[in-house]
């Protein structure tokens, strides 16, 4: 059992008020006390909190697990996820986790959706429903896992000029009311203003997704008559370049300063990937969302992480911001990922500062009740009491099993809508006549990308045929050249690759006084960066 600790003369946010308070004392793993400091019992540990903000641990509404991403979420003060589609085995995983400091999190184990229908290219082989007959084995099926609650989909694709199958009426209203029989939530995923008029008519409690296209006033009305929340998960757009062409969460430092360095290389190669010419922009779902809360509609903060550009934890900060953004106050931006998700999902333990919650808290420099950017300048966090070490996640299996899970994921997803459409821009092989692999050329939203057989840039972006020819001519005579490489520290060095496979390099450091093997050091390619100039 963790010790007993008192927070001393912090700013106390709850509920968007400031308590009357400057001191929190947690007694296993609960709030046992606020007040001046009187409260602080001998030994106790005393945490200095002047000029700092304490508030409770942020919940992330929307999100899909991978391996360790509770681990993760929890270094960025997300001390509670909302899991709306996961297949068991990642769910079991993260239930099994026993040591490090995690944040906690509910499921709704697979969602119900018609065969063939939005997610499957990211989770086949999945359990369909194929009509209403199905809806109750199904919701039973998802309860014997474990489901805290129920998502369903309803998307046919329109919203992306696509058609795909999507779950009728009926089987929607027989979901819902299985569901509801069983005291389960219900969370329907939706991307247009159609889907949520009828979503919301068959009954279900939650909209995960503003919708992106505008909404009427009748729409909006329909909406907040039905009595649902919305998920907002406005921060989808940071799947797509921001103005300096990178990922927009690689422009945040505090947020940089946390993160781990394979994510940080996730977030890299996904800002050198094929993107629409024209990105969206988010300004329908942002001007949706503010139109809603004015309507009396409880909006919730969610990520969708893991998509491109997001990742756990970490994004939800950038969600705020988006929320802010679109016309909310930060202090309706604090509630929405704190106590209004709590009550939301039945969580009646958290998102309070209140005796007798769960002492998930998290201690940040500023105030985010004027300044939502305040959240990420975070000092402490804990959950249920407990410390959170983020040096802990970094470098870790728990980090290494996420990354590859995601990649797993990422090139089944890529496989399946090449299959679907021939013409899906996607990576290229760049071969010699004898089949040795030379390189790749990768297509961006400006042209093409030639890159080493792991991955580096060998040139600029340019038309196909040159950067075939850029492989062709450089792509094996480049491994022979000094490049600059960042390991295991902040520092660039000198390298030689003596040896490189799609996956892993053997390096040599040129540098007589770093200790390696005479042949060199093997590195998986997600845990070096690699560079053929000098990085500034």
């Amino acid at each position: 059992m963790a010790t007993p600790f008192t927070l001393l003369h912090a700013r106390l946010v709850d509920r968007s008020e400031v308590l009357p308070g400057d001191c929190l004392r947690v007694v296993d793993g609960r709030i046992a006390a606020i007040g001046g400091s009187e409260i602080a019992q001998p030994g106790d540990e005393l945490v200095d909190g002047r000029g700092l903000t304490a508030f409770p641990g942020l919940i992330d509404a929307h999100v899909h697990l991978a391996p360790g991403c509770a681990q993760l979420a929890a270094t960025f003060g997300v001390t509670t996820l909302i899991d709306l589609f996961s297949k068991p085995e990642v769910i079991a995983h993260e239930r099994s986790v026993e040591g490090p400091v995690c944040a906690d999190f509910r499921s709704s184990g697979v969602g119900a959706t018609a065969p063939g229908g939005h997610p499957t290219m990211a989770y086949a082989p999945i359990p369909y429903v194929t009509g209403p007959e199905d809806a109750k084995q199904f919701v039973a099926d998802r309860i014997a896992e474990g489901a805290d609650h129920l998502k369903v989909i309803y998307d046919d694709g329109s919203g992306a000029m696509m058609n795909i199958p999507t779950l009728d009426d009926p089987t929607l209203r027989a979901l819902t009311q299985e569901a509801h029989a069983r005291n389960l939530t219900v969370v329907a995923h939706v991307s247009t203003t159609a889907g949520a008029v009828k979503v919301v008519s068959c009954g279900v409690d939650v909209l995960a997704h503003a919708p992106s296209d505008p909404m009427s006033p009748s729409d909006i009305e329909a909406v907040a008559a039905a009595g649902v929340a919305v998920i907002a998960t406005l921060d989808i757009v940071d799947g797509f370049n921001g103005p300096a062409g990178g990922l927009p969460l690689l422009d945040e430092p505090e947020l940089i300063a946390r993160m781990p360095g394979r994510w940080r290389r996730v977030l890299d190669r996904q800002s050198r990937r094929w993107m629409p010419p024209q990105p969206p922009d988010c300004a329908a779902a942002r001007a949706n969302t503010v139109a809603l809360l004015r309507a009396g509609v409880r909006i919730l903060a969610g990520t969708d992480a893991p998509n491109p550009g997001l990742v756990f934890g970490a994004s939800l900060h950038r969600e705020l911001a988006y929320l802010v953004r679109a016309g909310l106050t930060p202090a309706e931006a604090l509630v929405a990922a704190t106590n209004a998700p709590a009550e939301v999902f039945g969580l009646t333990d958290r998102g309070r500062l209140m005796i007798g919650a769960r002492a998930d808290l998290v201690l940040v420099d500023g105030d985010p009740l004027s300044d939502i950017a305040a959240t990420q300048r975070i000092r402490r966090t804990w959950v249920a009491g407990r410390a959170v070490e983020p040096a802990a996640y970094a470098g870790s299996t728990a980090e290494l099993a996420g990354v590859r899970y995601l990649g797993e994921t990422t090139a089944r997803i890529v496989a399946a809508l090449r299959e679907k459409w021939p013409g899906f821009p996607a990576p290229e092989d760049v071969r010699r006549e004898d089949g040795e692999l030379l390189g790749r050329v990768v297509p961006l939203t400006g042209g093409w990308m030639p890159v080493t057989v792991f991955g580096a840039a060998l040139g600029p972006v340019t038309d196909r045929d040159t950067a075939v020819s850029t492989v062709e001519s450089e792509g094996l005579a480049s491994l022979g050249e000094t490049w600059w490489a960042r390991a295991d520290g902040p520092d660039w060095q000198e390298a030689v690759l003596v040896e490189a496979q799609p996956d892993r390099i053997r390096l040599r450091w040129k540098d007589p006084l770093v200790a390696q093997p005479p042949a060199g050091q093997w590195y998986d390619v997600i845990d070096v960066d690699l560079s053929r100039t000098r990085p500034l």
